[in-house]
């Protein structure tokens, strides 16, 4: 007969916790829920800060490169000349470079 009240009286205690666990558990879940939502918040302010970050950086990648291409036009009816003149004279250097053979080979 004791060992019935004792099973008794566990089972009553676990139905009595269920009872109180999920009486609580939409206290518990609010700040879970709220801070869900707080950290989307944030990761959607982070998201939009280095999507005007990015565009803003594009904005002046473009800019220096226009004006790269503006001196490049500019500049070109001297490095134009200038490029060939020193191409010719690499090549020339190049050609009339005498060929030594490596002290191994000899």
């Amino acid at each position: 007969m004791r060992t019935l009240a004792v099973v008794c009286l566990k089972t009553l205690v676990v139905v009595a916790l269920a009872i109180v666990i999920v009486h609580f558990v939409p206290l518990a879940a609010v700040p879970l829920v709220l801070a869900a939502a707080l950290a989307l918040g944030i990761g959607a302010l982070i998201l939009v800060g280095l999507l005007v970050c990015g565009v803003a950086g594009a904005g002046a990648l473009i800019g220096l490169l226009a004006v790269a291409v503006g001196l490049l036009a500019v500049f070109s009816p001297v490095w134009i000349p200038l490029g060939a003149i020193l191409g010719v004279v690499w090549l020339v250097k190049k050609l009339g470079a005498v060929r030594r053979r490596p002290a191994s080979a000899a």
